[in-house]
C-alpha cells in the first residue's frame, strides 16, 4: 500500500510540477521545452499534459515554427478554467472583483452601502454578490470561492474580525456573513490581501513591502518570497510608526503617527469633499490644496524613507491613493532622495500593477493559490 501510495503522490507532484511550469513560463510552451526544464521523459510529460486538459486545465494555443518534421504545439493555460470572486469591505462601499487562475481581472464593481454589524449588512452582502456573479455571467461551477479582505484582524477561532479605528464599528461577525454566502469563503487584512496581489503581480519575486495608503495605513512584507507577519502577528502595521513625535492625535491613541498624517482622510473627508474633488481641484492649482499635497508628500517621504532604511527593499504603494498618486511618483521619489541617508534615486518606490483593485484581488487569490497547490 506504501509504494502505491508513494507512486500516485510522485504523479500528483509530477502533475503539479508541468503545470506550474506552464503557469510561470507566462507564454506558450511545448511538450520539449517542458521536458527540457523539468528533466522529464516526454512520455511522462504527455500523460500529465493529457491528465490536465482532460482537466480542462490546459489548452493548445497554435503551433511554433517547425525547425523539421511536424510542427510543434504551443501549450498554454486555460486562463478561465477557475475563477475566484475577491471582496472588500469598506467603510461607506462594498468593492467586488472577479479574477481567473491567472489573476487577470474579468470585472470589478463597486457598491455604495455604509459598513455595519447586523443581519441587513450579512444579508446585503450576499445578495451584491449573487447579483455581480449573475450579472457578469461567472460560472458557479467554476468558482473556487469568495475572498473578503477587512481592515483589521479576522480570528479564526472566534470567528470575530476586531476592525480598525478607522472603521465606523468596532468588530465583524464573520461566521454570521459566511453562514449567507453559499460558496468557500476566506476572510483576510486588507493591507496582507494587498501585499499577496502585488507579490504575485512580481515577476522577480523581490523582497518587497507594500504599504496600503487609504482611510487607515498599512501594510505587508514578503521577504524570501514569504510573508512576514513578526512575533505576535503585528508586522506591518505602519501606520501607527511615530513620524512626528508627541504630533496630531491618532485614532490608535497615540501621537504624531503615520497614519494620522497620511491616512486618504486628510485629502478628502477632513475638508468635507470626495478624494476625486481633491486631485481635480490640484489639477487646476488649487493654493490651498497644493498645500495640503505639498506636507502630504513631505510626511509620505519620511515615511517611506524610514521603511526603506530598516529593509533596504522594493516598496510599493497600494490603496485608494495608489489610483491617484501616478503624476506624482517622480516628485514623491525626489523628496525620499533628499532625505535618503545613502544615496538613492528612490526608483525602489514604485506603484501596484493592480492599482486600486490589489485589495480585491489579493483576497481571491488565496483560493487561486491553494487550487494550484492541490493540482
Amino acid at each position: 500500500m506504501a509504494t502505491t501510495y508513494n507512486t500516485a503522490e510522485l504523479r500528483r507532484q509530477n502533475r503539479n510540477r508541468v503545470f506550474r511550469y506552464i503557469y510561470s513560463s507566462g507564454r506558450p510552451v511545448t511538450k520539449q521545452d517542458i521536458a527540457q526544464a523539468l528533466t522529464l521523459s516526454l512520455p511522462t510529460v504527455g500523460q500529465n499534459l493529457k491528465e490536465l486538459q482532460e482537466a480542462e486545465l490546459l489548452e493548445f494555443q497554435g503551433t511554433f515554427d517547425s525547425t523539421g518534421g511536424r510542427k510543434p504545439r504551443a501549450i498554454g493555460v486555460a486562463s478561465n478554467a477557475r475563477f475566484s470572486i475577491g471582496v472588500y469591505l469598506g467603510h461607506q462601499r462594498i468593492h467586488l472583483a472577479c479574477i481567473n487562475i491567472r489573476a487577470e481581472l474579468i470585472c470589478s464593481q463597486r457598491i455604495a452601502h455604509p459598513l455595519t454589524n447586523d443581519e441587513e449588512y450579512a444579508d446585503f452582502l450576499a445578495q451584491a454578490i449573487d447579483s455581480f456573479i449573475a450579472s457578469n455571467g461567472i460560472d458557479t461551477d467554476r468558482l473556487l470561492g469568495v475572498g473578503i479582505a477587512v481592515c483589521g484582524v479576522p480570528e479564526e477561532e472566534s470567528g470575530i474580525a476586531t476592525l480598525s479605528p478607522v472603521q465606523p464599528v468596532t468588530e465583524l461577525d464573520l461566521k454570521r456573513i459566511a453562514g449567507k454566502i453559499p460558496y468557500p469563503v476566506h476572510f483576510e487584512n486588507d493591507a496582507n490581501a494587498g501585499g499577496l496581489a502585488t507579490w504575485w503581480s512580481n515577476p522577480e519575486k523581490r523582497n518587497m513591502v507594500f504599504l496600503f495608503l487609504h482611510r487607515g495605513i498599512g501594510g505587508a512584507m514578503r521577504i524570501g518570497g514569504e510573508p512576514y507577519l513578526g512575533t505576535t502577528g503585528h508586522g506591518g502595521e505602519f501606520g501607527h510608526m511615530c513620524i512626528v513625535p508627541h504630533g496630531k492625535d491618532c485614532g490608535c491613541g497615540q501621537k504624531g503617527c503615520f497614519e494620522a498624517y497620511c491616512s486618504v482622510n486628510r485629502l478628502s473627508e477632513d475638508l468635507g469633499i470626495s478624494i476625486d474633488q481633491f486631485f481635480d481641484e490640484l489639477q487646476k492649482n488649487n493654493e490651498q490644496y497644493q498645500a495640503i499635497w505639498d506636507q502630504y508628500l513631505n510626511y509620505l517621504a519620511i515615511a517611506i524613507n524610514n521603511i526603506h532604511m530598516v529593509l533596504d527593499c522594493q516598496i510599493i504603494l497600494g490603496g485608494v491613493l495608489s489610483g491617484y498618486i501616478g503624476p506624482y511618483l517622480y516628485e514623491l521619489r525626489d523628496r525620499i532622495s533628499k532625505i535618503a541617508t545613502f544615496e538613492t534615486d528612490g526608483s525602489f518606490c514604485t506603484i501596484s500593477s493592480y492599482g486600486y483593485w490589489s485589495t480585491c484581488i489579493g483576497a481571491a487569490l488565496n483560493f487561486v493559490s491553494d487550487f494550484m497547490q492541490e493540482i
